[in-house]
């Protein structure tokens, strides 16, 4: 059913698209940058890594605070700083004069793009009416593909002809666009005028969940590096913060993260099935790279383009399946597309289907439509399944959850690539093409395919659970698009 609000409500949609697309392309393209970086300032590789990890670490550990922060005070106003914020900080990183200053200037591009993050896709729920919710999160994963698709070889491109400095300068004119788009377009709608605005905002909280996230994510990077004790005490700090910050959340008058949330089947199992969708699809993702281009013998731009029917296959199903999550029961698409994500990477442990540049590209394409099946309907019922006074936060759970899921992803692969790699005196570089150096990628390729199909198939097991007992679509969903 379509109001009058409905034109007013697409310009939010592609706002927030907008910003989506910018945050995600950064990451990919700076990746591409990251040589020129490493020569100009003559950086060693380990400290020109944290232009990545830094931003990856801020954006993991704030997205919950922002998202309460949004609940509070409106989450138009935070995502309108978000891309004031991001689009300053990208300025600022095209202009420093060392990789100090830019790994703090990325930092704050970080801040900015965890305003953006957490708070999109609450702006997008409350503007658009419930029958519309399922395709428009779909146009969300539209975004999500064109920046994942175009960020290494248009980031590639930038870097080549105007310098690491372009890929920054090139969020200038999206990020102007958004930012007055934001401000003359997106209606101050929900928490802005509810009650919600007098709330108090928990920083004991905050302080405790940032410090666990950190904790979390930076060892998962480090041990894809290193098996040393550092990263296990990390990892044994991380499990002491999550006690404690569930201890004050259980005290607090007004938590940070409200764990009556969790009571939801679908808002529990959908965060958590999110968590492990991410670590499956980006374990692959990692492992892609370099099986194709050291294995397969393709050059970077061949492995792009045989890697693009996934970007190719979301792009076309994500909003179909969206809109089918409007009319129908969105864990038939979900589990479908979860399924089918563990069938594909199943293949790829097999060797006829990795000799086979015709299978290789169909099981890509695989993956990408049962992201698309998955992504818009899980998205749709975490966020119908929270109360429009919590949607911040619930938005801020599920972009965390992917953030981590990333991170355990790939710190996944590399753990069993480089241990596997080790245990046979090799490393990734060395004697890379010779049969020993082939033997033991294709063992360790197929132990990330089992661990990553596994991963998939658990999420599949959590999407079904959301039906024992609780409506596809909770009653709390009846308030979206709020006052």
């Amino acid at each position: 059913m379509q109001d009058s609000s409905f034109p007013r409500s697409r310009s939010t949609i592609w706002i927030v698209a907008l910003g989506t697309f910018m945050c995600s392309f950064d990451l990919n393209a700076v990746n591409m940058a990251l040589p020129l970086m490493q020569s100009a300032f003559s950086a060693t590789t380990a400290v020109v890594e944290w232009v990545v990890v830094a931003y990856l670490l801020t954006l993991s550990s704030l997205l919950l605070g922002f998202g309460r922060l949004g609940d509070i005070g409106g989450h138009k106003r935070v995502f309108v700083a978000g891309f004031a914020v991001f689009t300053l900080a990208s300025l600022c990183c095209a202009l420093s004069p060392s990789i100090g200053v830019l790994i703090a200037c990325v930092t704050a591009q970080g801040l900015g793009a965890a305003m953006l993050l957490s708070t999109s896709t609450a702006v997008l729920v409350s503007a658009v009416p419930p029958d519309r919710r399922g395709r428009s999160l779909g146009i969300l994963s539209i975004a999500i593909a064109l920046a994942t698709c175009a960020g290494p070889s248009l980031g590639g491109l930038i870097a080549t002809q105007f310098g690491w400095k372009g890929v920054y300068l090139a969020n200038l004119p999206l990020g102007i666009l958004g930012t007055i788009g934001a401000v003359a377009l997106i209606e101050d709608r929900g928490p802005s005028a509810s009650s919600a605005r007098r709330g108090r905002f928990d920083l004991v909280g905050c302080v405790l969940v940032a410090a666990f996230l950190a904790a979390t994510v930076l060892p998962l990077d480090l041990l894809s590096a290193s098996m040393s004790s550092g990263p296990l005490i990390l990892l044994a700090l991380a499990a002491l913060l999550a006690v404690a910050f569930v201890a004050v959340e259980r005290r607090a008058s007004q938590p940070l993260l409200d764990l009556a949330l969790f009571k939801s089947k679908a808002f529990a199992a959908g965060n958590l099935a999110a968590l492990l969708f991410f670590a499956s699809e980006f374990a692959m993702v990692f492992m892609a790279p370099f099986f194709l281009q050291r294995m397969a013998g393709l050059s970077p731009t061949q492995a792009g383009l045989t890697m693009l029917p996934m970007s190719i296959a979301l792009m076309a199903v994500a909003p179909l399946s969206g809109a089918l999550s409007d009319r129908m029961d969105g864990r038939v698409l979900g589990c479908s597309g979860l399924v089918l994500i563990a069938v594909a990477e199943l293949a790829f442990s097999l060797p006829s289907v990795q000799a086979t540049p015709s299978l290789r590209i169909l099981a890509f394409a695989a993956v990408g439509v049962g992201i698309g099946l998955f992504t818009p309907p899980n998205t749709s019922a975490v966020m119908g399944s929270a109360p429009g006074e919590r949607r911040g936060i619930a938005g801020a759970t599920l972009a965390t959850m992917k953030n981590v899921g990333m991170v355990v992803g790939e710190a996944l692969s590399a753990m069993i690539l480089s241990s596997t790699m080790a245990a046979r005196g090799l490393g990734l570089g060395e004697g890379a093409g010779s049969p020993a150096w082939k033997g033991a990628f294709e063992t360790a390729m197929r132990g990330v395919c089992l661990a990553a199909a596994g991963a998939a198939l658990l999420a599949a097991l959590l999407t079904t659970a959301r039906s024992m007992g609780e409506p596809a679509e909770p009653e709390a969903a009846g308030s979206l698009g709020g006052a």
